[in-house]
């Protein structure tokens, strides 16, 4: 088993994992990602860009949202059944985000409304093409790993973590195991797991939610999205 030691390791490379690892190396940490596809990006690769409330962007058209009301239609629509105060600092955190995302690079072309009668949200990043359209947020994310790697970020593709290790009652170390069968022991005094949900297990689905998908349920079925960090998670001791 190859052995490395680091300060963060981070599970999964999207823009959660993207963000996390660039965060902890701007902070002068050492940080080591796994990622189990060949690159970065994950699900953002398919999109145009990031919701922001009150950015620089929104502020340049004359266009104004108010958190607390996009707060309030937010929770009504899901009927509170996700985590408020996580939604509450995701809205009070995006206008920053955005302008983070612009000091590496990221240029927006504007600030849309996803449909008719919603409000401007909707950041879509301008392309390298310059022509704005489908998957245009993948030049967000090719940004986002130049930043990372800039800053000494090491990346280990094709390489699932598989478990987290535990030491008195700490979590000290992820193993993951490469293409090509080696495990791989990162050592770490922090893990983050950034490896979305579990959209594209029918069974976990049926079981956590009671929905069956196609019939009753209707989501992206995003691949990839199977819930291997969720179990990880909770094989370690964290809550469902």
């Amino acid at each position: 088993m190859k052995e490395i030691t680091c300060d963060v390791v981070v599970v999964a490379a999207g823009p959660a994992g993207l963000a996390a690892a660039i965060s902890a190396a701007e902070n002068n940490m050492s940080v080591v990602v796994f990622e189990k596809a060949m690159n970065t990006g994950g699900a953002a690769n398919m999109g145009m860009g990031p919701l922001g409330l009150g950015s620089s962007v929104q502020r340049k058209e004359l266009a104004t949202v108010d958190k607390n009301k996009a707060f309030e239609m937010f929770m009504n629509y899901t009927h509170w059944r996700v985590d408020a105060n996580l939604v509450k600092k995701y809205f009070d955190k995006s206008a920053d985000t955005i302008d983070w995302l612009q000091d590496m690079g990221v240029e927006f072309y504007k600030a849309s409304k996803y449909f008719p009668g919603s409000e401007p949200t909707w950041h879509i990043v301008k392309p390298e093409s310059g022509k704005p359209g489908p998957r245009a947020a993948a030049t967000m994310i090719k940004r986002m790993t130049e930043r990372a790697l800039e800053l000494g970020v090491q990346f280990y593709f094709e390489t699932p973590a598989k478990e987290l290790v535990k030491t008195d009652n700490k979590i000290t170390g992820i193993i993951a195991e490469n293409k090509d069968g080696e495990e791989i022991k990162a050592n770490c005094k922090a893990a983050v797991i950034a490896t979305g949900g579990f959209g594209d297990n029918a069974e976990m689905i049926k079981e956590y939610t009671g929905y069956e998908c196609g019939k009753d349920y209707f989501g992206f079925r995003i691949p990839g999205l199977v819930g291997d960090g969720i179990k990880m998670a909770w094989k370690a001791g964290a809550g469902k």
